[in-house]
């Protein structure tokens, strides 16, 4: 069945609850606010009582769950789906590891890429680029990646003079499904090839394998897809205008955008991989050369998915209505320019990142907070948690701020 309608209340939505998980994280916010207001049952959860979505308007039912690891997991999430006849899960990385041993039990239940293993390599940066460089550097897919290194056995630490030829800064980029005591994964920057050899060392202990990139120009850039039973039901694309810190990080504001030849080269991508479900694939795009390089996959929901949806783009709907059996029509279009920030914390720890920094100069460093000033006064801008019908979030998040700057 083909459904037009991805915005309002049908009544068959209202009858398949749905569990959403990291109800903390600004992803899973917009996540029950598209589905809530849709009319999908949405069961918001978390692991600690204050979490920011359990706030929602748009949630039915707030729960917190045990710890991942606690031995009560398991059963706990088994007796919540009978018991609330839940019939569908909108999981997060850490939940997908941590059910990973029982993943055939809950599968039914998961939108996301039916094979388990092409599901879990979406998850790491590691398993992404051994993909993709198994295809080989002339190749589509082999295109357009920095450069790298891939260690898959951490007692095999590469040698000075390797990670010398991939320049300075170095980027050691860990897993957390190739964590040995279960920890997550991150991103350390490492100045110089001693500095990086020197944290591997002290890593190798804790995980099985790493990648390791040099530094590549530009500004971040993604690329987003839903892709269904091979078909490309909705896309989209953003720019990010501002990062914390300033010299590179997670967005704090960005706009919606378009490149031709970096979607394509996205979806190319995905395509070989074999991907099923959402996906954000996370580029640097030098404006003045126009070179860009593919730095890491999402297999999930993104942090920034509240600009998608103020431009119209409802990747959440669209998943959960196609998984339900009513496919939606594709979304391939949306505006260009459609701007939106988190204000509390992120754009404040921008501020205090280019405030800190004495290479920049006086006038630079006062610039920011008179931009700040004139982006918090612009009503055209759009704000994360600001959102039609729950806009005690945007609030709640100020006085957290204020308590605990």
């Amino acid at each position: 069945m083909r459904s037009n309608d991805t915005n309002g209340v049908q009544a068959w939505r209202t009858q398949l609850p749905v569990l959403v998980f990291e109800s903390q994280v600004i992803g899973a916010i917009a996540i029950i606010r598209s589905l809530g207001r849709a009319g999908y049952p949405v069961h918001a959860c978390a692991r600690f009582q204050d979490a920011l979505g359990l706030l929602s308007t748009y949630a039915d039912n707030r729960v917190v769950c045990p710890d991942y690891d606690a031995d009560e997991f398991l059963p706990w999430l088994r007796q919540y789906i009978e018991h609330y006849n839940i019939r569908a899960i909108i999981p997060s990385e850490g939940f997908l590891l941590a059910v990973r041993s029982s993943f055939s039990e809950f599968a039914h239940l998961f939108p996301v890429c039916e094979q388990e293993n092409i599901l879990y390599s979406g998850m790491s940066k590691f398993d992404l680029f051994v993909s993709l460089l198994e295809n080989g550097a002339c190749t589509e897919t082999g295109a357009h990646l920095p450069p790298s290194l891939l260690v898959a056995d951490m007692a095999d630490i590469p040698s000075r003079e390797a990670l010398e030829k991939l320049g300075a800064p170095l980027y050691i980029k860990m897993d957390g499904c190739y964590s040995v005591g279960g920890e997550g994964g991150f991103v350390y920057k490492a100045a110089s090839a001693v500095e990086a050899a020197k944290k591997l060392e002290r890593l190798a202990s804790r995980f099985r394998k790493a990648l390791i990139q040099g530094y590549v120009p530009g500004q971040g850039v993604g690329a987003f897809f839903l892709l269904w039973q091979g078909q490309l039901l909705a896309q989209f694309m953003h720019r990010r205008l501002h990062e914390v810190p300033y010299t590179g990080g997670v967005s704090s504001f960005r706009e919606s955008w378009w490149h031709a030849t970096i979607r394509d080269d996205a979806l190319t991508k995905l395509q070989a991989l074999g991907w099923h479900g959402v996906a954000m694939m996370e580029y640097r795009w030098d404006k003045a050369t126009d070179q860009f390089y593919l730095m890491e996959m999402n297999g999930r929901f993104w942090g920034s998915l509240h600009l998608a949806l103020y431009a119209g783009v409802d990747f959440p709907l669209l998943l959960l209505d196609a998984f339900h059996g009513h496919l939606p029509l594709p979304v391939k279009e949306f505006p260009q320019g459609i701007r939106c920030r988190l204000t509390f914390p992120r754009e404040i720890q921008y501020v205090w990142s280019r405030l800190k920094d004495s290479q920049l100069s006086y006038l630079s460093r006062l610039w920011s907070l008179v931009e700040f000033l004139q982006l918090s006064l612009d009503p055209r801008i759009y704000s994360d948690l600001f959102f039609p019908g729950d806009t005690k979030l945007y609030w709640e998040s100020i006085k957290r701020f204020l308590r605990n700057p």
